[in-house]
């Protein structure tokens, strides 16, 4: 038999997205909301809920990252139209659009369960589980008998040779009734077919609830993303503003003489500068939004009011090791668990293909009426009517013995595919600790430069202070206040990406492990 880990197997194990189906009750699928199940929560929400814990502060409208830009736009782009050819018709709002509340302010957890409800991959997956489900019932279904209603009528002549000569018959008749059609045994070949699709419609499960965490994950980094650039955005504007100050003070400077007018450009270079990356930095914020709406499953057009997630706590430390994750995912998560199920199945198809090589017991049985009107008889020349009850009953015994090796060739491949099935779960099984070990580090090391990011934006900061009190002074040069200027902006975009990362690296942490109670304190 076998030799892959049985301890992976956990049928009774609930997972982020509901209950998986029981083999023996494929109708609990259907007791789902059409495709979409509100009380899913995939793990990523668990761990931003935890991390999203704070009061809520002013929302960012997501469609005006221009807040500041010139009312009239830079380039005008028209297409060419003849008078008398009509506009085409625009073309119709996805789906999703119409559950976007745009007076609701949307944290983590409402857009994760927006797009849930609105992208096309959820409906997806929903539709390849509803198909699973419906295949194990047919599959079911050779468990009963086949009963068939038939009738025909018919107009005839005929001749049957006696010794005086042909009787000659001529008329019609008709024939009505119920054929019955029962397989008794086969030799399990049908409970093979039933296990394969219960295996089958376990991991289309899965993989729905996988397809729930892949959503809520890209939801997640699409979201960190776009709130990293707004804080980009403000961290240029205060550069912004601080480059202005500078050039403010070194022209005051020059006008009484302290300054000279190379200290002057310089500090003028560096205000344009500080305004150039501004404008940059905007226009960050609309690819940030269309990769957003993107993952939501709705258009760039609407206007999302978003939770500003720049004072909630971020997590401080690991709260469990790298090989406890490790062996938890290795005990329920779903692309493993979704892998282990189609070996199961394969293993069903070798089962059906031994059960070929021995015969099946059939029963088939027919009752109707015969009817026979206005049959004229020759000779002796008479006519005649007549209406009788037929029926027959039997068992078939069917063995096929030879089929020119057909059987043999299937078995083979049914091996093969087990045995390929097998090489794919441990294959899926390395990946997984590779994935849960990496992203492990990952957290580990944004945990330790996000310390190292907030002493170096405290330190950029006194400095700065002291070298522009200092210049003010004329106690320093016009180029370490600058210097000092640059470092401070430097080090406001390192802390950004430091809790970009360190948000971003725990989402992949939970993500990889594919559990729920996975999250980082």
């Amino acid at each position: 038999m076998s030799n892959y880990p049985t301890l992976y197997w956990r049928s009774n194990k609930v997972f982020p997205g509901g209950r998986v189906l029981q083999r023996s009750k494929p109708a609990n699928l259907r007791r789902l909301p059409p495709y979409l199940y509100r009380g899913i929560r995939c793990p990523v929400v668990f761990v931003i809920m935890t991390l999203a814990a704070c009061t809520q502060p002013g929302g960012e409208r997501i469609d005006e990252p221009y807040a500041a830009a010139p009312a009239g736009p830079a380039v005008y782009w028209s297409a060419r139209q003849n008078k008398d050819e009509q506009q085409a018709p625009k073309a119709e709002p996805p789906p999703g659009d119409s559950l976007v509340d745009g007076k609701l302010v949307y944290d983590l957890p409402a857009l994760v369960d927006l797009a849930l409800h609105s992208h096309p991959d959820t409906r997806v997956s929903w539709q390849e589980a509803q198909t699973a489900a419906a295949r194990l019932e047919r599959n079911r279904s050779a468990w009963y008998p086949t009963l068939t209603a038939m009738a025909f009528g018919q107009n005839f002549k005929d001749s049957l040779m006696i010794t005086s000569g042909a009787m000659i018959r001529n008329g019609y008749s008709s024939t009505s009734g119920l054929n019955l059609a029962w397989t008794l045994f086969d030799f399990g070949r049908r409970e093979a077919t039933i296990e394969q699709g219960a295996q089958r419609l376990t991991a289309a499960n899965f993989s729905f609830n996988r397809k729930h965490q892949e959503i809520a994950y890209r939801v997640a980094t699409g979201f960190f993303a776009y709130q990293a650039v707004l804080s980009r955005v403000t961290a240029a504007q205060q550069t912004l503003e601080a480059a202005v100050a500078g050039a403010a003070s070194v022209q005051a400077r020059f006008g009484k003489g302290l300054a000279t007018r190379p200290e002057l450009l310089l500090a003028l270079q560096e205000q344009a500068r500080a305004g150039y990356d501004l404008q940059d930095a905007r226009g960050s914020v609309v690819q940030a939004q269309a990769d957003l709406t993107a993952s939501l499953g709705i258009s760039p057009s609407h206007a999302l009011q978003l939770l500003d997630l720049s004072k909630v706590p971020l997590p401080s430390r690991l709260a469990q090791s790298a090989e406890e994750i490790v062996d938890q995912a290795l005990e329920q998560h779903p692309d493993l668990m979704a892998r282990l199920a189609e070996l199961r199945a394969r293993e069903a198809e070798v089962k059906r293909a031994w059960a070929e090589f021995w015969p099946k017991l059939s029963m088939n049985g027919m009752l109707g009426n015969q009817y026979w009107g206005n049959v004229h008889v020759t000779p002796p020349s008479q006519n005649y009517t007549s209406s009788n009850l037929v029926y027959t009953a039997m068992l078939t015994v069917e063995w096929t013995l030879f089929d020119g090796f057909e059987r043999s060739n299937a078995l083979n491949e049914a091996k093969s595919r087990k045995e390929a099935a097998q090489a794919q779960l441990e294959s899926l099984r390395l990946d997984i600790i590779r994935d849960i070990w990496k992203a492990y580090a990952e957290t580990k090391t944004a945990l330790q430069k996000r310390d190292f990011a907030l002493a170096l934006l405290k330190a950029a900061e006194e400095s700065y202070a002291a070298t522009s009190e200092s210049y003010n002074h004329g106690l320093s040069t016009v180029i370490e206040m600058l210097t000092a200027q640059k470092d401070l902006a430097r080090a406001r975009y390192t802390e950004i990406d430091s809790r970009a990362n360190l948000l971003r690296a725990a989402a992949t942490l939970v993500y990889a492990s594919g559990e729920q109670n996975r999250r980082a304190e």
